[in-house]
């Protein structure tokens, strides 16, 4: 929770306190009360709601408009225009707006139905009324039944732990997202913290439990985004946290064998990606990590990926990238290069942004020789698919893709396909280029990449000019050349120093190279070239050019 959210939290304390002091459910005047409330919140009737340091007022559209002020610390000195007190239905949809924001506004209506009770004719709080007092105060308990209710409410099977989660999310909460879907990711977290308050109690279900509430939640709100009006900026960041969620649970199942009664959830899962295949342009990438991830490291049976594959082939959905995405998934898995080839030649450039799990997983695997054909396959597509994106979201992805690279092996292993590779991906690839060129000191190579670039000396210095001049000066004196014909062009002071600085450094270049002669050509050139820029040849004298 963000901290402005719990800073209203924290001032609703107190109203929430009183309200569950001064209204009794067991008074039907206060249940009606509550329920007049609730329908005023629920038709979204309060507006214009402002929260200050001491109190929130709001507009509330009854038969005619009220104006509220619910103040935070003395409840009972809230005021409305209307004339009833000191809790009327006005205040309380105010209040349901604000808590709204916070929490779930059934869950406040269920707690106060179950923790009030009434006190008995003796006026003395009877046992029931103690012990939910005691409730209360310390969250954490919870009565026996209660805690049997729950066990059996969320049931021992796959199917009753799916059912389950059906009841756990409300048409009010839909409604809330609608409401506030600027506030959609905080939403989505709630909703799966009570998915996982249900969790069971035996630490070897809880991760097996954590994907399941995960995956129901990630599929429900998939349908919610795709049959909202609403526009999402960015649909896929709205999933991250549930697929995070995903992969550690999956990850902790993985470690070790699975216990034999965990068969008939994991194979109810398998059934459930089926589910995925109906796939959107805007969670294709989203459902395309899920269905991998669990086909990858739980479904490992190979009838099981035989049966998928013969399912997915029976679709025939030849327009579905979806489709495409989780055959091609299967035929990896069971390395069928033939069909694997094919499957790229038919989705060409589109495929190079779901290719990062498949080169991650077969290159830590240390299944080499697959993943390095699939690279082949890749890299004519790449330059393609950079040209289809706007220039950030290339230089973006660029980073990302070459993050997941096996750079180590493919220096040591396949250094030619490496160096292609990343001609292809630039000017994006450039500091990465740059960086292999100069280990394998392909020197000429690397000259070739700064006339390429067009940066000019100073920039060269820090990317290994200096180091290549010591070493091998044959191949930087066309970029000297260059260079200080760029400075002198410029007719400044400041471009004639480094005009100077570089013809000092490219002397020594030919002096090492025992070639003073051409040296001395060239500078005769370059002096007859600038015989009228006095300023030059006045920054020559100082550099001691002309006495050399």
């Amino acid at each position: 929770m963000s901290f402005q959210l719990q800073e209203l939290e924290d001032k609703l304390s107190p109203l929430r306190q009183s309200l569950e002091k001064e209204l009794l459910p067991t008074r039907e005047d206060d249940q009606k009360l509550v329920q007049k409330g609730l329908i005023l919140f629920r038709q979204h009737l309060v507006s214009n709601v402002k929260v200050r340091e001491d109190e929130a007022i709001a507009e509330v559209q009854d038969v005619t408009p009220v104006h509220v002020r619910l103040d935070f610390h003395f409840p009972l000195l809230s005021k409305c225009s209307c004339p009833q007190k000191p809790w009327c239905r006005h205040r309380l949809a105010t209040f349901f707006m604000l808590y709204n924001k916070v929490g779930r506004v059934n869950d406040w209506v269920e707690d106060w139905r179950d923790g009030a009770q009434q006190a008995d004719v003796s006026g003395e709080p009877n046992k029931q009324a103690a012990l939910q007092d005691l409730i209360k105060k310390h969250g954490g308990l919870k009565k026996a039944s209660e805690l049997l209710q729950e066990q059996q409410s969320r049931g021992e099977t796959p199917e009753e732990w799916w059912s389950f989660f059906g009841t756990v999310l409300y048409e009010e909460d839909y409604e809330l997202l609608e409401r506030q879907a600027y506030m959609i990711d905080i939403h989505i977290q709630n909703f799966y913290k009570r998915f996982m308050r249900k969790s069971p109690l035996e630490t070897e279900w809880k991760p097996l439990y954590q994907l399941y509430a995960s995956f129901y939640l990630f599929q429900e709100i998939d349908a919610f985004i795709h049959r909202s009006e609403r526009t999402f900026r960015d649909p896929h960041s709205l999933y991250e946290y549930l697929l995070a969620e995903m992969e550690f649970a999956v990850k902790r199942l993985s470690v070790h064998a699975l216990p034999f009664r965990f068969d008939p959830f994991i194979s109810f899962l398998k059934d459930k990606t089926e589910e995925l295949s109906l796939s959107t342009e805007q969670s294709t990438l989203a459902k395309a990590e899920v269905y991998r991830y669990l086909w990858y490291y739980l479904f490992k049976k190979k009838q099981w990926r035989q049966q998928e594959i013969d399912r997915l082939e029976g679709l025939q959905s030849e327009e579905d990238v979806f489709h495409s995405l989780a055959l091609l998934h299967q035929y990896i898995l069971i390395e069928n290069r033939s069909e694997i080839e094919a499957i790229l030649k038919k989705l060409g450039a589109a495929i190079v942004p779901y290719s990062d799990f498949w080169i991650e997983q077969l290159f830590s695997m240390k299944k080499y020789d697959l993943g390095t054909f699939l690279l082949k396959q890749l890299q004519a597509k790449i330059p393609q698919y950079l040209q289809s994106l706007r220039e950030y979201e290339a230089s973006q992805f660029s980073r990302w893709f070459l993050q997941t690279m096996p750079l180590d092996y493919m220096i040591e292993h396949e250094a030619t396909m490496l160096k292609e590779l990343l001609e292809n991906m630039l000017p994006y690839s450039f500091y990465t280029y740059n960086d292999l060129l100069l280990h394998s000191r392909s020197f000429k190579q690397w000259v070739e990449l700064q006339k390429y670039m067009n940066y000019s000396l100073q920039e060269m210095e820090g990317l290994g000019l200096k180091d290549i001049a010591k070493e091998s000066p044959q191949y930087v004196l066309p970029l000297y050349h260059n260079g200080i014909m760029h400075y002198i062009e410029q007719k400044n002071r400041d471009s004639y120093r480094l005009a100077v600085r570089y013809l000092k450094r490219l002397r020594t270049a030919y002096k090492k190279l025992k070639r003073t002669e051409q040296w001395d050509i060239y500078f005769e050139f370059i002096l007859e070239k600038t015989k009228r820029l006095r300023a030059f040849q006045e920054e020559c004298r100082k550099g001691k050019l002309l006495d050399a």
